[in-house]
Order: C-alpha cells, then structure tokens, then sequence
C-alpha cells in the first residue's frame, strides 16, 4: 500500500477513535470538562452533537476516498498505449495491396445521419469499396430494439437503423447487422421485425445474421477469410431456445456445427464475431471508474452530475458480487457460454474475435482461445462507457469510434482504431498470425 494511501487510512482510524472516545484517561477528561466550565459555558449542548456529527461524516468520507482509491480507478479518456504499440508514421492500405477490409462498429443504435462517427465510417467504406465489408455488432436500435408499426417509437427507431443502413447504401460495401441484447428487447417478435426492415432496405439476404430466432453459426467465407456469426443472447437468457425453422435444434448442435466450421476452414483466417467478447475491461468486465461511484446518476442521464457517495457504490458491488446481471462476464451463464466456446476453439483457434457490449474501443491480445479480441462497441456517443486496461491491453480509449482490420496480400493483417476528429487513426499494429 502506498504511503498516502496509509496516511488516509490511519487518519480516518483517529477520527472515528476520537469520535468514540477511545485513547482519552481520566486526567484528560477532567480537564477537558473544567475548560468547558470556564470558559464555554454558553455552549449549546446541541452544538457538540453537530461538530461530532461532523467528525463522523468527515471520517466516513475519508474512509470512502480511501474505498475509491484503492478499489476504483479512472477511465482512460485519453489513448491508452501498451509501450511502443504507437507507430510514428501511419501507413495507409492501397488498393493492389488489400484482398478485404473489416469495418466493425457495434452499440450505434443511438446516432444520428449527422453523427460524426457515421460520416467518418462511410469515409473508411468509401476508400475501397468493393474490398471492403461493413459490420454492424449488435445493439442497432436503443433502448429496446423495433416496435410495432403502431407503436409511437416506431418511427424514431427506423430512423436510428436508417443511419446505419444508409452507410453500407451510400458507399456500395458488402454489410450485415448482427443482434444484441438491446435488439431482444420485445422479443422475438422484435428481433424479427428488426430483420425484415434491413433486408428490406438494402435488397438482398444475408444482411442479419444469424437468421433472427436462430443462434447460429452462420458463415462467410470471402477471400482468405472464414467469417462465423453467432448470436450470443441464446446463451445469456437460458429460457431461450431456437425456433423450429432453425438449422440448430438446441445449443449443443450449435457449438457442433461451429467445431466443424473451424476445422474445415484450411488455410482461411477465422473472424468470429458476437454481440458479446469474450473478455473486455469495462463495465461488463467489472470496471467502474469513480463517476460510477461519486456520480451514479450519469447512468441514467449525462448531465446528471448529482454526488451520491457511498449510495453510488452500491450499484457496482451488488451488481459484480451479488445480483451477476447475466449479461456480465462474471455472470453463471456467460461462463458457461465461455466454456463451450473455448472447447469449441480449441478445434482452431479464430485470429479475431469481435464484439461490441462495451461502449468503448479495445484492442486485446489473447493469444489463448483466440488470437486477439477487437472491442468496438463505441458507435453512440450517447452510451459511452468506463474503460481501464488489463494486461493483455494493447489500446484502450473511452470514446467514439470503430476499427478496421485490413487482410494484406502478402498474408499480413494490419487493425487500425479510427476516431472522428483531427487525428482520425490513433493505433494501428500488424497482427501475429504465425
């Protein structure tokens, strides 16, 4: 423990003691009433009660300064690098060299056709378009996926998918939207009519995956690529099971298929891609940073800047240690998700494993049951959430965004993190592909 951690511990320890009455003999007592006596007698008794009172409260918020600093930290607001992961110089993708690019945002379900991080993800489709694939990671329509036509949020939810949708209509890419647990929100019925809409704007199938009701895999193999697409809500919500018309009768036959698509990929890169990671350093991952705790209502809405001490706390502890919200990476049912999947990796290890769930941008080096896990799940900058960094952390940033991962001709495979604004690419590294 450092030493100004110490100081605050035993400081708020004196407080409390003194408040109690501890450490005091009788001399001291005597004298401290005979001072009282003489030269307080006017003192209201009601006064001490208050200045005690005082004590208590300066102690208590002692101690909890204490709780954040050692249990809670900042977010990174600025870029955080793993050491020497920052090139000098960026260099950019030409066209004779590119086989595909991998456009992947997820959690845009809240933007808007003027939204910055949307002009900047139609600039990156716009580069090249007839290499490049664009995929959407789920939670496309907030707060709670596609209502009825009757229903009097239909409209304002066309309109947050329409954004996305007019990207991939506008610069001519090849996309898909997968779902995530904000798109089952009403339920199956919504998680169809979520479907219908974008394959009927954009004309064509394939462009939801899986099949909405089913959990997957659903494949695609382009270029040098494996692409596997499975929905990880089936294994969240344990009640869920996939409709009839599904290729999968259960989830076991789901996690078979998936085994045989790794193995029978040859000499094809594998992409996995889920709504959920399988590992993140936010708040699905734990992390709450010390507006979580000083400032709780921010959740709700941005400018909620009320301080709740202490009652603040509450929601991260009973949320991680006691209540395990199930779409949380501690939960019992992701473990259990995270079990098959890696026994089901272990047929072939996928070199990128990409999420949203997390609001945030993250670049993860595994190099267990996967190769690397991209997290990109900042698409609305309405939903951004704390982000710290772990060990396996390349780059960490709190803030809007998406990533890129360019497959080269010459076998490399390059990530690029892109952030509207003045810097546009603020990470880029060349994938271990062995």
């Amino acid at each position: 423990m450092s030493e100004d951690r110490i100081l605050l511990f035993k400081l708020g320890q004196l407080m409390i003691s003194n408040n109690q009455g501890y450490d005091l003999n009788e001399t001291s007592l005597e004298e401290m009433d005979r001072c009282r006596k003489n030269k307080f007698e006017q003192t209201d008794p009601q006064s001490e009660q208050s200045i005690q009172s005082k004590r208590i409260w300066i102690a208590v918020l002692i101690s909890f300064l204490l709780f954040l600093n050692l249990f809670a930290g900042c977010s990174h607001l600025g870029p955080y690098y793993k050491s020497n992961f920052y090139p000098s110089k960026i260099l950019f993708t030409e066209e004779k060299d590119l086989r595909i690019r991998l456009l992947f945002i997820g959690d845009a379900g809240d933007t808007k056709e003027e939204d910055l991080v949307l002009r900047k993800l139609e600039d990156w489709a716009n580069k090249i378009p007839q290499k490049t694939m664009l995929i959407f990671l789920g939670d496309n329509i907030y707060p709670a996926g596609m209502p009825s036509k009757e229903d009097s949020e239909r409209e304002e939810a066309e309109r947050r998918i329409q954004a996305q949708i007019d990207v991939i209509k506008k610069s001519g890419v090849r996309g898909f939207f997968i779902p995530g647990n904000h798109d089952w929100k009403r339920g199956l019925p919504g998680l169809i009519r979520e479907e219908s809409f974008v394959k009927q704007e954009l004309g064509r199938d394939e462009v939801f995956l899986p099949m909405a009701g089913c959990p997957g895999p659903a494949k695609i193999d382009v270029e040098n690529i494996r692409i596997i697409v499975m929905d990880t809500y089936f294994w969240l919500n344990r009640k869920l099971n996939p409709e009839k018309g599904c290729p999968h009768k259960d989830l076991k036959a789901s996690i078979s298929t998936l085994k045989a698509l790794l193995q029978t990929a040859g000499d094809r890169r594998v992409v996995f891609i889920a709504h959920v990671p399988l590992e993140t350093h936010g708040p699905h991952g734990g992390f709450f940073d010390w507006r979580d705790h000083l400032f709780p209502l921010t959740r709700l809405a941005k400018w909620l800047w009320i301080p709740l001490p202490v009652i603040g706390s509450l929601y991260p502890l009973i949320r991680w240690n006691i209540v395990r919200y199930s779409q949380d990476l501690n939960s019992r049912a992701f473990k259990n998700m995270l079990n098959q999947l890696k026994e089901a990796f272990a047929v072939r290890k996928p070199l990128i494993y990409a999420a949203g769930h997390d609001h945030s941008l993250q670049v993860l080096e595994i190099r267990e049951a996967v190769e690397y896990i991209l997290v990109s799940g900042a698409g609305s900058i309405s939903k951004l959430s704390s982000v710290t960094h772990g060990d396996n952390t390349l780059f960490a940033h709190l803030h809007q965004g998406f990533i890129s991962a360019d497959f080269l001709k010459d076998g490399s495979v390059w990530v690029y993190v892109v952030e509207p604004g003045e810097h546009d690419v603020v990470f880029l590294k060349e994938l271990k592909t062995n």
